[in-house]
C-alpha cells in the first residue's frame, strides 16, 4: 500500500479520526451564524462566532480547535508534531473542554433576559450548533484515545507486558525458517555441553593434582 496521505487518513485511528473532523467542524462554525436576536420593531442582528459582545469566545474555541487540527494534521503529513505541555490525549481533551465552556457560557449570556432588553426573540445560530456538534466530538476522541491508550513507566504509562507484533515476527522468522532455527538451537547446545566438559575435565585434572601433592 502506497504511503499517501489518504491512505495514512485511512489508517489514522478512531479517535485521532473524531479529533480531526470534530476540530475542522468546529474551525469551519466560527465563521457561521452563532445567535441572532429581534427587537420590538422586528429589526435583528445576526452574530457570527467572531463578531458580537461575545466575540472573545468565538476566538477561544477558534484557538483551541486550530490547536487539536494541526497536531493530527502534522502526524497525517509526517512532519514533527509541534511540543505540547502535556500529553497528547490530554491536550485534546482540554482544547474540547475549554472549547464547550466558551460556548456554553456564550449562550448563557446571550439567552439571559439582561442581555439586550429591548429584544423579544433570541435564537442560536446554526454555527453555534456545529460549534457545539464539533467540540463534544473531539472531546469524545479524546476520551476514546485515553482511555486506550499504552502506559509507559518512562512516562508515567504502562505498556503491555508482552509485546504481540515481536512475538509474532518471532513466530513467522521460525515458520518461515524453520531449519535456521533448528541449526542454530543445536550449535547453543553443543556449544553448552561443551563448556560442561571442559569445566569437568578441568575439575578432574584439580583433583588430581591435589592427590599428588
Amino acid at each position: 500500500m502506497k504511503n499517501t496521505f489518504k491512505n495514512r487518513l485511512k489508517r489514522l485511528s478512531l479517535s485521532k479520526k473524531f479529533v480531526l473532523f470534530g476540530s475542522l467542524l468546529t474551525i469551519v462554525a466560527v465563521f457561521l451564524p452563532w445567535y441572532q436576536d429581534f427587537d420590538k420593531f422586528n429589526t435583528g442582528d445576526m452574530y457570527l462566532g467572531l463578531s458580537g459582545p461575545l466575540y472573545l469566545a468565538g476566538l477561544i474555541v477558534l484557538i483551541a480547535a486550530i490547536g487539536s487540527f494541526s497536531v493530527v494534521l502534522s502526524g497525517l503529513l509526517e512532519k514533527p508534531a509541534p511540543r505540547l505541555p502535556l500529553e497528547e490525549n490530554f491536550f485534546y481533551a482540554l482544547n474540547s473542554g475549554l472549547s464547550l465552556f466558551m460556548l456554553v457560557m456564550s449562550l448563557s449570556v446571550f439567552f439571559h433576559p439582561k442581555f439586550g432588553v429591548n429584544v423579544i426573540d433570541k435564537s442560536a445560530g446554526i454555527g453555534m450548533i456545529l460549534a457545539l456538534v464539533g467540540s463534544g466530538t473531539v472531546l469524545l476522541g479524546a476520551i476514546l484515545a485515553i482511555k486506550n491508550r499504552d502506559i509507559t513507566f518512562d512516562d508515567g504509562q504502562l505498556e503491555p507486558l508482552i509485546d504481540l507484533e515481536k512475538q509474532e515476527r518471532m513466530q513467522q522468522n521460525i515458520d518461515e525458517h524453520p531449519r535456521a532455527v533448528t541449526h542454530e538451537s543445536e550449535r547453543v547446545k553443543t556449544a553448552v555441553q561443551d563448556s560442561i566438559e571442559d569445566f569437568t575435565n578441568n575439575t578432574g585434572n584439580t583433583n588430581d593434582i591435589n592427590k599428588n601433592d
